[in-house]
């Protein structure tokens, strides 16, 4: 009777070892390893550099292109903020039977401070627009950090009109000078971090920004921070001049000076 073939299996080389089913009818257990380079059943294997890269940093990688959305949103929050401050000034209520021209006059005198608030509202917004419009003229990437930057930028935006309001009404308080201040000293101090995080090495903005703008930038960017931090401590002393110094910072932002000569000849290198 003729004895059935048995079926071989491959070895290491890929060749075909006769004696292995023997081996195992005896009890004898080959040596099959695992080809150099093969991955364990079960296990998948993790591609080199992707999640543990090689000499990583945040200020190497190069960002993702378009700020579209970025600036869309910061538009928008804006655009927001004015507009519900528009809202809340309401037309004055007079009795039926008692309108007249003086009592339309009082009742507008009344609201004199909401006006007022309006006013400097609006203006502060305008120049922190326009601080980030400049800036994202040359930020033309982003990445999570970056995101974030502009976030908590955009949170002291919409806080502005009530500190505004504080000192508005209550302006012989200590606090609510020193409220505003702060709140317009923190802000200055984001939008300064996000210039700088976009500037350090080049890695969110296009190579051929100038170190001149970028040092410009700090200066216009961080003066208003400096003004507020000493109308803080002024104010311990005398809460007029500290009133005094928010009239110069927004002075300040509202003259040009060479940093916009340096924004513009950048943004239009053929006509300077």
């Amino acid at each position: 009777m003729k004895r059935p073939e048995t079926t071989s299996a491959p070895t290491k080389g890929g060749t075909h070892d006769k004696n292995i089913v023997p081996n195992l009818q005896r009890g004898i257990v080959p040596n099959l390893q695992r080809p150099q380079g093969a991955v364990p059943r079960g296990k998948a294997s993790t591609p080199v550099g992707i999640f543990q890269p090689s000499g990583f940093s945040m200020f190497k990688a190069r960002g993702a292109a378009d700020n579209l959305r970025l600036n869309a949103m910061s538009d928008g929050v804006f655009a927001i903020v004015i507009t519900l401050m528009v809202f809340e000034i309401k037309v004055p209520q007079i009795p039926v039977g008692q309108v007249s021209s003086q009592a339309l006059s009082l009742a507008l005198q009344e609201m004199l401070p909401d006006f007022a608030r309006l006013f400097l509202s609006f203006v502060v917004l305008g120049i922190y627009w326009v601080g980030h419009n400049n800036v994202f003229q040359h930020v033309l990437k982003h990445d999570r950090l970056m995101l974030w930057l502009n976030i908590f930028f955009l949170l002291v935006v919409a806080l502005i009109p009530f500190p505004a309001s504080l000192l508005v009404r209550y302006g012989e308080t200590q606090l609510a000078v020193v409220l505003y201040a702060l709140n317009l000293l923190v802000g200055g101090v984001l939008l300064d971090l996000i210039w700088w995080y976009a500037t350090y090495n080049r890695h969110l903005m296009c190579d051929s920004v100038g170190d001149a703008l970028v040092h410009s930038f700090h200066q216009r960017i961080l003066t208003g921070p400096a003004i507020y931090a000493v109308a803080i401590l002024v104010s311990f002393f005398s809460l007029f001049f500290s009133k005094v110094l928010f009239g110069v910072a927004i002075l300040y932002y509202l003259i040009p000076t060479i940093q916009d000569f340096l924004h513009h000849a950048q943004l239009n290198p053929q006509e300077s």
